[in-house]
């Protein structure tokens, strides 16, 4: 799955091939990269454990906790389906004409609302409220996505610079929303405090799944055009990493917007 999508540019024929084989391969390329490492295999299991809790949340807990558990696999699982269909996906984009740069934010855009789509929808079917930023989903759009653009848009930034696997861009996923939902949220529903912190860096494979159909699939769907404007440019300067840390710049509004809320 990384070698696949970052390590070389996305040249896979557009053919049709059974499902199963799709799948099977899909299956493959999770395995190789969650456990290729020591490392990721230690952030599988503690996401593993995670998902086990909300497992036993679907079964077991109230409504909340019901609709967030189910949102969170819903989200994943549709970042699973691109990746199983996207040499499709990938020869359908190469018909649109847009730059590349306006495919991968509207693709990551489309991505952030689909996951606030799913939020809304199954709150909805549950008739409960307070999971979604709003039970009004034009509103819930209006507020979270000013943030999901600039994410993406940055998210661009960062990635025509350096080359970035898959793994690395499921777990910055979390760290964004660790920024967005786990701090600055907390922060304006009044919740946050220093003792919240461990807790939700607990968290960030719950907030990887959720984010993951907002940063991977943009990123497979235009990952040739990035391979060809990171190789037609010099070597990028400095941390890789600081460099990945620029779509919490995106946050900044949201921060001066809760400060205002707090003196006022």
């Amino acid at each position: 799955m990384e070698t696949a999508m970052m390590g070389n540019p996305i040249r896979e024929k557009a053919v049709r091939m059974p499902s199963d084989s799709r799948w099977l391969n899909t299956f493959a390329d999770l395995r190789k990269m969650l456990f290729g490492t020591r490392t990721r295999a230690i952030f599988a299991v503690w996401m593993l454990l995670i998902m086990l809790l909300l497992g036993r949340n679907v079964l077991f807990s109230g409504a909340s906790d019901q609709v967030v558990a189910i949102s969170v696999f819903f989200c994943a699982g549709s970042t699973v389906v691109v990746w199983t269909y996207r040499d499709l996906i990938v020869g359908l984009m190469r018909k649109w004409k847009a730059s590349p740069r306006t495919k991968f934010i509207i693709i990551g855009s489309l991505g952030a609302a689909w996951a606030e789509y799913v939020f809304w929808q199954f709150e909805k079917a549950f008739g409960i409220t307070g999971v979604a930023a709003s039970p009004n989903l034009g509103i819930d759009w209006l507020v979270t996505m000013p943030w999901y653009c600039m994410m993406v848009a940055l998210l661009w930034r960062a990635q025509t610079a350096h080359r970035y696997t898959v793994m690395e861009l499921f777990v910055l996923g979390g760290v964004y929303e660790l920024g967005a939902d786990g701090i600055v949220g907390t922060l304006m529903d009044g919740t946050f405090g220093l003792s919240t912190i461990p807790f939700l860096i607990c968290l960030i494979p719950m907030f990887s799944l959720v984010y993951s159909v907002m940063v991977i699939p943009c990123s497979v769907i235009v990952n040739e055009e990035m391979e060809q404007i990171r190789n037609a440019r010099p070597a990028a300067k400095g941390n890789r990493y600081l460099h990945a840390g620029l779509p919490l710049l995106g946050l900044i509004p949201y921060f001066v917007l809760t400060a205002l809320m707090v003196l006022s």
